[in-house]
């Protein structure tokens, strides 16, 4: 057995599509649909990450020689 992906340029076509194929006796059609992932700015709150080094002795030049793998 084959298997074959088709991806839908224009969902307004999905009837249609769908229709035509079930017309054939040939095929097993089994219709998944992808679940759209959130892109990072929609999905994340800044502000929730306020306060996320409070306590720590964190230092911009410290951060950036452990980066850059740069030795003290």
């Amino acid at each position: 057995m084959e298997k074959f992906i088709i991806e839908l340029k224009d969902v307004s076509k999905r009837s249609f599509l769908l229709e035509l194929l079930a017309q054939l006796d040939f095929i097993e059609l089994e219709v998944r649909q992808e679940e759209k992932e959130l892109p990072a700015e929609e999905g994340y709150d800044f502000f929730q990450s306020a306060g996320l080094f409070a306590g720590r002795e964190i230092d911009a030049e410290k951060l950036r020689r452990e980066a850059w793998g740069i030795g003290d």
